[in-house]
C-alpha cells in the first residue's frame, strides 16, 4: 500500500511540474500580451496555460492529501484548497472577512507545514532555510496588504539573491554527497541549455537602454517582484537564468522534488504581494518549499536532536 502511495504521489507530481511550466507560460504571456509584439502559438499556448491553473490546483490538492503522513499539515491544506471554490458563489468573495480568515487558515498551514519539513528533512536541508524565510516574509507582506492594507518595505531582489544563495550551496552539497563525481559533472553540464530560458533577455537588457526599460515593466510584471532600484534588472536577470540552472540541475542530480519545488518558489512567491485574489499564489510557493525538502536522507534533524538527548541521558 505504501509502494502504491508512492508511485501515486511521484505520478501526481509529473503532472503538477507540467501544470508549473503551463502557468508559468500564461504568467509570461500576459505580461508581454500588451506589447506590439507577435508570439508564436499565442493561442496554443494560453490554453495551456489556463489547463495549467486547474491542473496545478488538482495535482497540489491530491498531492497535499496523499502525502499528509510525511507532512501532516499538508492534509487540512489540500482539503481547504480542494473546497476553496465555493468562496466564489459569494459576490466579491475576496473582500469579504470570511475570505481573509480562510487565507490567514491556510498561511498558517503553510508554515507549520514548512517548519515540519525542515524537522523531518536530512540536516543538509537546513541550508534551505533563507529560502523558507522568503516564502514566510512574502505570505506575510501578501496578508498585511488584504488584512490591513498596509505594504510592507522590502529589498525583494536581495531577499532573493540569498535565498538563490543558499540554493546553489545545497545543491552543490548535495550532488557532492549523493553522487560520484562523473555523474555531478554530467548534471551540471547537461543543465546548461536551461541557462538560455532567461540569458536572452539578460543580453538584449544590458546592451539597449530602451528595451531594459521595457524589460523594467514585464518582468516584474511577470514574477511579482518590485524592484526598488531599475537599474538592478539585469541583476535579476541573470540570476532567474541560475536558479532555472540549479532547478534542472539539482532534479538530475537524483532529487527532483527540490527541482520542482525551487521553481514553484522563484515563478510564484512574488506574485501574492500585492494581495491573495488567486489562493494558488499563496500555495504554490508554501508547496514549493516543502518540497525542498521531501527527499528523505540518512538522518533527519529530529534523528540528530533525538540521538544528542539520548546520549546526554
Amino acid at each position: 500500500m505504501s509502494s502504491l502511495r508512492e508511485d501515486s504521489v511521484k505520478l501526481v507530481l509529473i503532472f503538477l511540474a507540467l501544470a508549473s511550466i503551463f502557468q508559468f507560460i500564461l504568467q509570461f504571456i500576459f505580461s508581454v500580451s500588451y506589447l506590439p509584439i507577435q508570439i508564436p502559438f499565442q493561442n496554443v499556448l494560453t490554453k495551456l496555460g489556463q489547463v495549467g491553473i486547474y491542473l496545478g490546483y488538482l495535482a497540489i490538492g491530491i498531492f497535499s492529501i496523499l502525502s499528509w503522513k510525511k507532512v501532516k499539515a499538508l492534509l487540512p491544506l489540500g482539503i481547504l484548497l480542494l473546497i476553496s471554490p465555493a468562496f466564489t458563489l459569494i459576490n466579491n468573495y475576496f473582500t469579504s472577512p470570511l475570505w481573509v480568515m480562510y487565507e490567514v487558515i491556510v498561511a498558517t498551514l503553510g508554515i507549520l507545514g514548512i517548519a515540519e519539513s525542515f524537522a523531518r528533512a536530512p540536516v543538509t536541508s537546513l541550508v534551505n532555510l533563507p529560502t523558507a524565510f522568503m516564502v514566510v516574509l512574502l505570505v506575510a507582506a501578501g496578508l498585511l496588504v488584504d488584512i490591513s492594507h498596509v505594504e510592507l518595505l522590502i529589498n525583494y531582489l536581495f531577499v532573493f539573491e540569498v535565498s538563490l544563495l543558499s540554493f546553489l550551496a545545497y545543491t552543490v552539497i548535495w550532488s557532492s554527497r549523493n553522487l560520484s563525481l562523473r555523474r555531478a559533472s554530467i548534471s551540471y553540464l547537461a543543465s546548461i541549455p536551461s541557462l538560455f530560458a532567461f540569458l536572452p533577455i539578460y543580453f538584449l537588457v544590458s546592451s539597449n537602454r530602451f528595451m531594459e526599460i521595457i524589460m523594467n515593466m514585464v518582468m516584474p510584471s511577470v514574477f511579482g517582484i518590485v524592484l526598488t532600484n531599475p537599474y538592478s534588472l539585469p541583476l535579476f536577470v541573470i540570476s532567474l537564468a541560475i536558479a532555472i540552472y540549479l532547478s534542472v540541475t539539482i532534479a538530475l542530480s537524483k532529487n527532483p522534488y527540490a527541482g520542482l519545488g525551487y521553481f514553484m518558489v522563484i515563478t510564484t512567491v512574488f506574485l501574492g504581494v500585492n494581495g491573495y485574489h488567486l489562493i494558488l499564489y499563496m500555495v504554490y510557493p508554501i508547496i514549493g518549499t516543502i518540497l525542498l525538502n521531501m527527499k528523505e536522507g540518512k538522518s533527519s534533524l529530529v534523528d540528530v536532536i533525538r540521538s544528542k538527548i539520548q546520549n546526554r541521558t
